[in-house]
């Protein structure tokens, strides 16, 4: 009988309409026709039509499995018979390998004669030798009389060895024995050869047009185009496929539905059906190639199949011939390794993935190749596995293969680990699964911070709470907690007060968890986490700038290899951007930028940049802002944050689209990610962001609404300091839309007087240029403001700002100041492309003004031999001027250029020109 996946079946046509398409019947072969198989029958008829004559002869069919190889023979036998002839059709199957002479039996029963006494025998021995062989040679001829015989062996690559020795043997002898031995193997089995020359028939698979009318002439009406279509793709021409397919079409019309799946699956089910009846060195070879991914080499990969070196390409031939294994070394099939792999016992198995795995880390294969295969084993217990496991899942993290990593992490705590290791995969497995499922992430990362016990985990811990507050998750509870652990050590438990106060900024908050009673931040404190904690509540609440700049310049002091908390250092910047000192919050942020990096960690490098998006947003450089929340975004989505932050974070790009002059994009940010505002800083900045976009789209009165709201938090928390939102001047404007002008101005008078209280020129002239921009220029106070603002700007990093107060005092003035103004609001505007200042000066000028309207010819030729190199005693000597002349002279260019020394001279002078 036929062996599971070698029953190929033929394409049969038992008729053909009129006009189709069908091929013509084979002559001289009974029965149906066989598609496409033309010259191969011609032959084989003509073979056999031959033998009576005198012409004994060898032919060899292979084709891949399906490709009716089974057909060609059983069209074969049918031709014999019908010209008298007589007739062996023997099958083999898979476990003919077992017993001596399998086929031999076969042939005698099928001619009726008794077997001979030297092919009796049980068990598989050694191939009997040449003399026997040609024995049993002519034991057949004497059982077949003398008279012709055609012996067909079906799929010989099954055979056992004595019988394809026999059959060897036989193909020897056909001056002495009248035969026409037929025999088929698959490709890639094919290893049987003939001892004497030999017909060879390769069947290859059918073609586009023969699978066409095929599927028409089977099914008639019901073969519309996009089911033939279905047909030729998924069965690739072989006809086993395309008949099951076929049949079960016929069959059960339901089968249509899934037409287009339905011939890959087929030839997919024929595939596991060859799994089960591969030899067993073949299976082995299969196993190794199911378990070992690329990197593994062929020494390995023979290594772990247990076969030698030199047979594993042969092996590795065969079962690409099949199908079974693709061109690069991998499986065609994903459920093929499931197949050969289910064929074994759990522990044999398990035991086959550990010796692969081992296999790999002794010789050094890639930590993502191992890991792969520890994924599917059980407990090991050695040090390496958990190291594999979690190099593999930085790289997988690295490579946006968030799965992979979290299930390498989550095996990695399978095995028996210390606390501080254990610790560390958690850390891992927390920051791994952040895109996947953040409450899991949360999760991991608590219990490191408030559950493990044993010794070496205060580092482990601190880098827990920093994580989950950079990705605004840090829990009241949780870190209390870790504050009351008697393990913790002083200075842990200082970082840990720190952050307990940063989590959501301010103390009057606390009383929402239950006034757990943890102690308020020191006066004086002495640890840089306090001290960066209060310094940016302090600012926050627009209190003590200088106080605020000790703090957060004595938190920033301590060296980043001894910081714990990056989120904490990160809160010192945030009070120095808030002072106006905007140079040297950048140089530190930059530390904790390039710290988060040398981390790897993707939580903390997102909400650096973020944070960094925030800067420039306060200096004005608007498109290094959308720089860095576009590389936030691409390493943590804004839906991936908590809540809070991810209010503060959306807030943060709607805010710098608007002052881009985008409205439509800072409307689309607030609608890609919404987040409906709760408890916390991010909320009102989020209700910032919603009334300022409301108010930049002309509907003023639904714009006052969030501002009021956002204002009355702030001001629940005492937090005052109009740098941080600027929330009343924009609500004036909203007043002044709506004719309460009165409203207005006592709201720009509170902003002005909190901003005086803070003291910082940034934040003063900031609120001076608010007052003018609200009240509008007929406004009798609106001039005093500009002044005010340009002359406090200028200097405080504050560009855009600093560039508005600029035009608009030149709008409302006359004369050579007006230019310098308009020229020095020029060359900001083109340097960082702001299309608001930009438009507005083309509405006062009637068209771009030049970058160097406002030099006077005498610094006009100072700067040009500056920025060609020349030294200021030079430039003295060449023009005949003092050394003091010419210092004066470049401090005012700088001034108007808005650049800050030689280095950025000449790029600004030929910015200038092209103007």
């Amino acid at each position: 009988m036929g062996s599971p996946g070698s029953d190929d079946a033929p394409v049969l046509a038992e008729w053909t309409p009129p006009g189709g398409t069908g091929l013509p019947h084979q002559r001289g072969v009974p029965g149906p026709r066989l598609a496409e198989r033309d010259e191969e029958s011609a032959l084989l008829t003509g073979l056999v039509h031959g033998l009576p004559d005198g012409n004994p002869a060898v032919v060899t069919v292979t084709g891949a499995p399906g490709s009716g190889r089974s057909a060609l023979l059983a069209s074969v036998a049918a031709t014999a018979r019908h010209a008298r002839l007589r007739v062996a059709h023997v099958p083999c199957c898979p476990s003919d390998g077992t017993e001596p002479f399998t086929v031999l039996h076969q042939v005698f029963t099928a001619l009726g004669a008794a077997l001979p006494e030297a092919a009796v025998g049980e068990g598989e021995g050694p191939v009997p030798g040449g003399r026997v062989l040609g024995g049993l040679c002519r034991d057949l001829a004497a059982a077949a009389d003398g008279r012709p015989l055609v012996v067909a062996v079906d799929d010989l690559h099954w055979a056992d060895a004595a019988s394809r020795a026999w059959l060897h043997a036989l193909s020897g002898l056909l001056s002495e024995i009248p035969v026409l031995l037929v025999v088929s193997q698959a490709s890639g089995l094919d290893t049987w050869r003939p001892a004497a020359a030999a017909h060879g028939i390769r069947l290859r698979p059918l073609g586009d047009a023969a699978v066409a009318g095929l599927v028409r002439e089977r099914l008639g009406a019901g073969a519309d185009e996009r089911l033939v279509e279905h047909a030729v793709r998924g069965s690739g021409g072989n006809p086993a496929v395309l008949t099951e397919g076929l049949n079960r079409l016929r069959m059960e019309p339901g089968f249509a539905r899934e037409q287009a799946g339905l011939f890959t699956r087929i030839a997919g089910e024929r595939l596991l059906r060859l799994v089960d009846a591969l030899p067993t060195g073949l299976t082995a070879v299969l196993r190794a190639v199911s378990v070992c991914p690329d990197g593994f080499g062929p020494a390995l990969l023979a290594e772990l199949a247990g076969c030698p070196p030199e047979r594993l390409a042969a092996d590795l031939a065969r079962l690409r011939a099949i199908g079974l294994v693709a061109p690069d070394g991998g499986l065609t099939e994903p459920d093929t390794g499931q197949r050969v792999l289910g064929r074994m016992t759990e522990g044999d198995r398990d035991a086959f993935f550990t010796r692969a795995a081992k296999l790999g880390h002794e010789h050094g294969v890639a930590n993502a190749a191992v890991a792969a295969i520890l994924r599917r084993t059980r407990v090991i217990g050695e040090p390496w596995v958990v190291e594999v496991l979690r190099a593999a899942a930085r790289l997988g993290q690295a490579g946006g293969r968030d799965g992979q990593a979290t299930a390498s992490l989550k095996r990695a705590l399978q095995e028996p680990l210390e606390p501080a290791r254990r610790a560390a995969v958690l850390i891992d497995l927390g920051s791994a699964e952040l895109l996947l499922d953040q409450e899991a992430g949360d999760r991991h990362l608590a219990q490191v911070l408030s559950e493990l016990d044993g010794p070496g985990l205060g580092g482990h811990r601190l880098l827990a709470a920093d994580l989950l507050n950079a990705r605004g998750g840090l829990d009241a509870r949780t870190l209390i907690a870790a504050f009351r652990r008697p393990d913790v050590s002083t200075a842990e438990r200082a970082t840990l007060l720190g952050l307990y106060w940063l989590a959501d900024g301010d103390p009057q908050d606390r009383s929402a968890v239950g006034g757990y009673g943890m102690p308020p931040l020191p006066e004086r404190p002495s640890d840089p986490a306090q001290a960066a904690v209060a310094a940016v509540v302090l600012a926050r609440r627009g209190l003590r700038p200088a106080r605020v700049r000790g703090l957060a310049r004595a938190a920033l002091a301590q060296p980043m290899v001894e910081v714990s908390a990056l989120t904490v250092r990160a809160a010192a910047v945030r009070a120095l951007v808030l002072t106006g000192d905007l140079a040297e919050a950048e140089a530190h942020g930059e530390e904790v930028l390039a710290q988060a990096r040398r981390q790897c960690s993707r939580t903390l490098v997102a909400r650096a940049l973020a944070e960094r998006a925030e800067r420039h947003l306060a200096a004005g450089t608007l498109d290094d802002a959308v720089t860095d929340l576009t590389g936030a975004h691409e390493l943590v989505p804004p839906r991936h944050w908590h809540s809070m932050l991810r209010a503060r974070v959306v807030a943060t790009e709607a805010r710098v689209h608007l002052e881009a002059g985008r409205v439509d994009l800072a409307r689309e940010a607030l609608e890609r990610d919404p987040v409906e505002p709760g408890p916390g800083l991010g909320s009102s900045f989020l209700l910032y962001a919603n009334g300022a976009v409301l108010l930049g789209e002309g509907r003023p009165d639904q714009a006052l609404a969030p501002l009021r709201e956002c204002g009355r938090r702030l001001s629940a928390r005492g937090w005052e300091n109009p740098e941080v939102l600027p929330w009343r001047s924009t609500a004036a404007k909203c007043l002044v839309a709506g004719g309460e002008r009165e409203a207005a101005r006592l709201l720009l008078g509170e902003e002005l007087a909190a901003a005086s209280a803070w003291g910082t020129r940034a934040a003063v002239g900031g609120a001076h240029l608010a007052a003018a921009l609200t009240l509008g220029p007929e406004d009798p106070d609106s001039a005093g403001h500009l002044t005010q603002a340009v002359g406090l700007l200028r200097g405080s990093g504050s560009h855009l700002r600093h560039a508005t107060a600029l035009v608009e005092l030149a709008a409302a003035g006359e004369g050579a100041a007006a230019g310098d103004h308009l020229a020095e609001a020029g060359t900001l505007a083109a340097r960082y492309r702001w299309r608001c200042v930009l438009g507005r000066l083309h509405e006062l000028t009637g068209g771009e003004v030049s970058r160097l309207h406002g030099l006077s010819e005498a610094q006009r030729r100072v700067a040009k031999l500056a920025a060609a190199g020349t030294s200021n005693a030079g430039i003295a000597v060449k023009l005949a001027v003092t050394r003091r002349t010419v210092e004066l002279h470049l401090t005012n260019v700088y001034r108007k250029l808005g650049i800050g020394g030689r280095r950025q001279l000449a790029e600004a002078l030929a910015a200038g020109k092209e103007g």
